[in-house]
């Protein structure tokens, strides 16, 4: 990224462009074409939701947490009825549930959800509900943010018909770019869809893929990290990527529960471990101090669960050592604020896990 920028309608530019996305499509298990946006993952989530929908359409959404209740104020800015599957946040919905909506509201044209819900540290099983959708004809718009680059989504053989993510998720790169790719299904909807865009137009986006181009001026410095991320990515390869996500997910939740610490979410994803914040603990104080005295930076929880559950990101490039020092210092911050453990506990616990899922 520090590189001179090159121009982006040159074959310079356009040689790295199409590598990047061969490589995310081989990453997602696909060979339909990947498109690129100059935006966050909420602009692809946008995208997608007004390149497949019409005006005065019905919809879906599965909401169990802040991320997937984003899928509903997105249909509603576009004028689109969302039909409601909401779950306390921290648990799942279930097949049944999604069965039920679809049931109960057979106009609905697409079902949209979020896979891994960062707010909640919970997965959602996207590969269940929407082949409980393609049964009654629906179409999934499945929000990947978190979990493309941690899961195996083998989007070719699911019943998805699109998933869009970001950059600065698994991909390991700042944010700024959005990507978003359809199953031949998801295109069919989207050549019928009638809401109105421009910039996301993604039929004209795909005709220029074609071309090796975007409609747009392409965020070219991202667009060369997010190909450098993606090389290494299919260097360290698909399986291997995914397996080193789990153990380091069984890691951060041993070393949580060996503190006795509970577990927030109900299905705990390997993007991050979410955990309830003790009685006595100030949440915040162990924050700043985990980031101020040890160098180590977690979140905590996002509106109603402000100030109620701590979350700790292991997605993207980490190894067992950052692992180790995140438990560590998850742990030294928590005695520092009156929490009661005999330190070493979460180390010994996380260094345990590792030792098992190496024989």
């Amino acid at each position: 990224m520090a590189r001179p920028i090159i121009h982006h309608r040159t074959d310079e530019y356009r040689t790295q462009f199409l590598e990047m996305t061969k490589l995310l499509a081989e990453h997602l298990g696909t060979t339909q074409p990947v498109l690129t946006l100059a935006c966050s993952g909420s602009g692809a989530m946008e995208a997608a939701a007004a390149n497949v929908l019409s005006p005065g359409d019905e919809a879906i959404v599965v909401e169990g947490g802040k991320f997937g209740d984003r899928w509903r104020v997105i249909c509603e800015a576009y004028g689109v009825t969302a039909r409601m599957v909401s779950v306390p946040w921290g648990r799942v919905a279930t097949v049944k549930q999604a069965e039920e909506a679809l049931a109960a509201h057979p106009k609905a044209k697409a079902l949209f959800l979020t896979h891994s819900e960062t707010s909640t540290g919970a997965l959602f099983p996207a590969n269940e509900i929407a082949r409980a959708a393609k049964a009654r004809g629906v179409s999934t718009i499945v929000d990947a943010i978190t979990s493309y680059g941690v899961y195996d989504l083998d989007f070719d053989r699911s019943d998805i018909d699109c998933v869009v993510w970001g950059s600065q998720k698994g991909m390991m790169i700042p944010p700024g770019l959005g990507f978003v790719c359809f199953s031949p299904r998801g295109w069919a909807l989207a050549e019928k869809a009638r809401l109105p865009r421009y910039y996301f137009n993604l039929l004209k986006a795909r005709s220029e893929l074609e071309r090796g181009d975007t409609p747009f001026t392409p965020a070219i410095t991202l667009v060369l990290a997010a190909r450098a991320a993606a090389i290494l990515m299919s260097k360290e390869g698909r399986t291997q990527i995914f397996e080193r996500h789990q153990r380091n997910a069984d890691a951060t939740r041993r070393a949580a529960t060996a503190l006795g610490l509970s577990l927030f979410a109900e299905v705990p994803s390997n993007t991050l471990t979410a955990v309830t914040v003790p009685e006595g603990v100030d949440g915040g104080a162990v924050m700043k101090t985990m980031e101020h005295r040890y160098g180590v930076k977690i979140a905590g929880g996002q509106n109603q669960l402000k100030g109620k559950i701590l979350r700790l990101g292991h997605i993207g490039y980490y190894d067992e050592g950052d692992i180790l020092r995140l438990v560590g210092a998850f742990e030294s911050a928590l005695i520092d604020h009156g929490y009661r453990a005999e330190p070493g506990t979460a180390l010994q616990a996380a260094q345990e896990s590792f030792r098992r899922a190496a024989k």
